[in-house]
């Protein structure tokens, strides 16, 4: 298995500066440019060790995140055939865990939803999250001993808090090049605009003076980590004292193998897969901001390693005529249970392949 080493962790850390020139990037490196691209592709596509990405910016959207973590299961995917699905993740212990990014006006139709699916004594967990905390990754951290890192040493100035205030404007065509780089940043401007039919001039317009510049995304790198080694953890915290939680999760989204940091008035909630010896040292860190009182309390579930989660790209044709619509599954929702079971027999037939992001 192909090992990394100290350039591949400088190259996925100027990777997320800037996806899309890696001449740059090698010129940064005062490496050659054949060398760098010659690792990119090893680490993103022959051994599929890595992905770089695009984090939409949800606030920015108009959209919020729904969480439900159920104490049961369903034996097919037909509770991700609403297009406001973002992941669904297996737990140990017979559990499920559903995301969902939707707007606020669709939040009690999803919950009415996911009752009739599973029933309302099935939610363990539900929780409506409108703040999102976001920041590139310092690899650096991977050369070091895990014992030896400061967490509140590490760099965080990059790291941006966003609160849901107001929906930025937003075309469709914003929204299928958010989409796209959600699968793969590093995809080209032309292949975008090709699946657009538009030129490439056109692509670019959109990228930087829509998307780039107004802050619609985030770029970050992800390393797939050993599911048997270390496992993805669920990490759930009530906490009293906003501000002191996030400067420091603020250094904690920074280090690879954590997710964005997703924030409502009392409760967060993000995705763990640390090493192990790293995962304790953060977990104590907890235990200290609970006997400070900036935390009331903090659980975690463990990811099934046994199954591949469903992750899905922004639901970017519900956007029309400058709001967000509707599906095919609220529609019919609204009409009545029978018409809402008879729509989801349909949809369980033609799964959301498009949408699927192939993440493991």
């Amino acid at each position: 298995m192909y090992s990394l080493d100290r350039l591949d962790y400088e190259i996925l850390n100027k990777i997320q500066e800037n996806p899309f020139n890696i001449a740059k990037i090698a010129k940064e490196l005062k490496t050659p440019y054949h060398k760098v691209r010659r690792r990119l592709n090893r680490l993103l596509k022959e051994e599929r060790i890595a992905r770089v990405y695009a984090e939409p910016i949800y606030p920015k959207l108009g959209l919020s995140t729904v969480v439900f973590i159920l104490n049961r299961r369903l034996e097919n995917d037909i509770d991700t055939t609403l297009l406001y699905s973002r992941s669904k993740v297996q737990l140990l212990g017979g559990r499920t865990l559903l995301m969902y990014n939707i707007p606020r006006k669709f939040i009690r139709d999803l919950k009415r939803f996911i009752r009739i699916l599973y029933g309302e004594e099935s939610i363990e967990h539900y929780g409506i999250y409108d703040r999102v905390l976001v920041g590139r990754k310092d690899f650096k951290i991977l050369d070091e001993d895990p014992d030896e890192i400061d967490i509140h040493e590490i760099d965080i100035s990059d790291v941006n808090l966003y609160y849901q205030e107001h929906a930025e404007s937003l075309d469709r065509t914003d929204l299928f090049i958010i989409k796209k780089l959600q699968k793969d940043a590093t995809t080209s401007i032309t292949s975008i605009g090709r699946s657009l039919g538009i030129s490439k001039q056109l692509t670019e317009y959109h990228l930087k003076k829509h998307v780039m510049n107004r802050g619609l995304v985030e770029f970050n790198a992800i390393l797939f980590a050993d599911l048997k080694k270390q496992p993805y953890l669920v990490l759930l915290v009530e906490f009293n004292d906003y501000l002191s939680l996030v400067g420091t999760m603020m250094h904690i989204v920074k280090i690879p193998f954590t997710s964005s940091i997703f924030l409502s008035s009392n409760e967060m909630i993000m995705n763990i897969g640390t090493p192990i010896n790293l995962t304790l040292r953060l977990m104590r860190l907890l235990d200290d901001l609970v006997e400070k009182g900036v935390i009331t309390k903090y659980e975690y579930y463990i990811q099934d390693p046994s199954y591949m989660p469903r992750r899905y790209t922004i639901g970017y044709k519900l956007y029309r005529n400058g709001a967000w619509r509707r599906d095919r599954v609220l529609k019919a929702l609204r009409r009545g249970e029978v018409k809402l079971i008879e729509e989801l027999n349909v949809l369980s037939e033609h799964h959301r392949y498009d949408d699927l992001e192939e993440l493991y």
